[in-house]
């Protein structure tokens, strides 16, 4: 028993007009493992048809111009293509509650990971029966099921992900995503002076460590293409928690947090010579404006001119910076 992925998709480029329509084919009744995983699809320009494509989605995949006949290798995900995937920052599995997906599960994958596909559905069956039972004692009792990270949508009839944050990422402004205790959050920077990260405030005890594989843990089915959002992780101290508004973090970022603190530092002393700058351009300009000149030149003296290219050549590069 495995998990096949099966559909079809489409990618629509507005600017040039060209369209990808991919298909994941699903294992045929009657077909062996080079079946497995297949995939097809064609690049179309308007309704012409420019290439093909063939293979499968985690080996080799062919694309074929049909202009001239060119066969190439489009996509092969080599062991270095492999280890460019984001790192998984999963929690310790001693930390991890009763209901989170590793725990609760841990006894089917041993069994998956064993190939004893027998025990593996016994386990699976176990799991099912004790929240068909669960389901059944709240009904009797009148108790309302209130999902704790999902909500129902009315309109589409979907359950949707309470903190999903559909927001497209800001280099300059965000620095960090993670999930902590099934929520996402955002480390942000905010405007000029200070840095303002989106978080919710917790004591050290409710923070929980994590580890970071290019894998998947002993504990999960191993899988080529299951990841995980990166994560901040372990606690920092006090005067820490107190810069970034919130008591205590996890603890992996300290360290940034740290390099963090020092940036800022240093934005805050740039800022302050860019504020100095401007009030002596200020003062020049106005004692510039107000002063008598001669009638032969309405020109300033020489020196004035010195000062100015100066102070203009310092402003022009601190916006050089800040750009």
């Amino acid at each position: 028993m495995t998990m096949e992925l099966g559909g079809k998709v489409t990618i629509d480029c507005e600017k040039t007009n060209h369209r990808a329509e991919l298909e994941f084919k699903l294992k045929p009744f009657f077909g062996g493992s080079a079946s497995i995983n297949q995939i097809s699809g064609k690049i179309k320009s308007g309704e012409e048809v420019l290439a093909s494509l063939s293979g499968h989605w985690d080996g080799e995949v062919h694309i074929n111009e049909l202009k001239n006949g060119n066969v190439e290798m489009f996509w092969n995900p080599t062991s270095e293509v492999r280890r460019q995937r984001l790192k998984r920052h999963i929690v310790l599995f001693e930390e991890q509650t009763d209901f989170e997906s590793e725990r609760l599960w841990q006894h089917v994958t041993s069994a998956i990971n064993k190939g004893d596909q027998n025990r593996a559905t016994q386990e699976k069956f176990v799991l099912e029966e004790e929240q068909r039972n669960a389901a059944r004692e709240r009904k009797e009792n009148g108790t309302e099921w209130k999902p704790l990270l999902f909500r129902h949508d009315a309109t589409t009839n979907e359950w949707r992900y309470k903190y999903e944050d559909l927001r497209p990422w800001d280099p300059l402004n965000d620095i960090a995503q993670f999930e902590k205790n099934g929520i996402l959050q955002t480390m942000e920077r905010h405007d000029q002076a200070s840095f303002n990260p989106r978080f919710i405030q917790r004591s050290a005890k409710d923070c929980r460590r994590r580890k970071t594989s290019d894998q998947p843990s002993n504990h999960s089915q191993n899988t080529e293409s299951s990841c995980s959002t990166p994560e901040s992780v372990q606690e920092l101290s006090d005067d820490d928690g107190k810069y970034l508004g919130f008591e205590s973090l996890c603890a992996q970022c300290g360290k940034e947090m740290n390099h963090l603190k020092e940036i800022h530092s240093a934005v805050l002393s740039l800022q302050r010579a860019q504020q100095d700058i401007h009030r002596n351009l200020s003062a020049l300009n106005k004692k510039s404006f107000h002063k008598k000149v001669s009638s032969e030149s309405f020109l300033l003296d020489s020196r004035c001119w010195f000062l100015l290219c100066i102070f203009l050549t310092c402003q022009l590069f601190i916006n050089y910076v800040f750009k």
